[in-house]
C-alpha cells in the first residue's frame, strides 16, 4: 500500500472532520457579523409590492430535482411616514400584498435585510466546533490504530522473513 493510500485509510475521516470544521467555524463568523450588522435595525412591516420573474422553474438534472421559479421581490413600508420600496431578495413564493417584516437601517431607511436571529450562526458554530472536537478524537484513535498496524506489518514482515 502507498504512502497517500495508508494517509486516507488511517486519517480520511479525521482530514474530513477538520475541513469541516473549519469551514463552519469561520462561516459562523461572518454569520455573526451579519447578525451584527442588523442588530440596531428597526423591524417593521412591509407590503409585497412586486414579484419579478428571476428564473423560471425548470428541472436540473445534476441534482435530479424540480427546482421552483424564483423571483425579484420588491417591498413598500413606512418610515416616519414616509414611504420607500426596495428590493427585498430573490426567492419563491411571494405574491402581491403579502404582508412580511423587514429590518430598516435607522441611518438609512433604504438599506433593508430580513430580520434574523442569532440561533443560525450559533448552530453552525456548535456544529463546526462539534466537527472539530469530533477530528480531535479521531485523529487520538488513528494515531493508535496506526501504531499497531505498523507493529503488525513489522511482525508480518519479520515472520515472513523467517520462513
Amino acid at each position: 500500500m502507498n504512502k497517500i493510500a495508508k494517509f486516507f485509510r488511517d486519517f480520511g475521516l479525521t482530514s474530513f472532520l477538520a475541513v469541516v470544521g473549519i469551514t463552519l467555524t469561520i462561516f459562523s463568523v461572518f454569520a455573526f457579523k451579519g447578525v451584527d450588522h442588523i442588530k440596531n435595525f428597526i423591524k417593521t412591516e412591509a407590503t409585497v409590492s412586486d414579484v419579478i420573474l428571476y428564473e423560471d422553474a425548470h428541472y436540473d438534472e445534476a441534482s435530479d430535482n424540480y427546482v421552483d421559479a424564483t423571483y425579484k421581490v420588491y417591498v413598500k413600508y413606512y418610515v416616519d411616514e414616509v414611504e420607500h420600496e426596495n428590493e427585498y431578495g430573490i426567492f419563491s413564493g411571494y405574491k402581491v400584498g403579502d404582508k412580511l417584516t423587514i429590518c430598516y437601517n435607522p441611518d438609512d431607511p433604504d438599506e433593508i435585510a430580513q430580520p434574523n436571529g442569532i440561533a443560525v450562526p450559533i448552530i453552525i458554530l456548535v456544529i463546526g466546533i462539534s466537527a472539530l472536537v469530533g477530528c480531535v478524537v479521531t485523529a487520538v484513535f488513528a494515531v493508535k490504530k496506526r501504531k499497531k498496524l505498523i507493529e503488525q506489518e513489522k511482525e508480518f514482515e519479520n515472520g515472513k522473513q523467517n520462513v
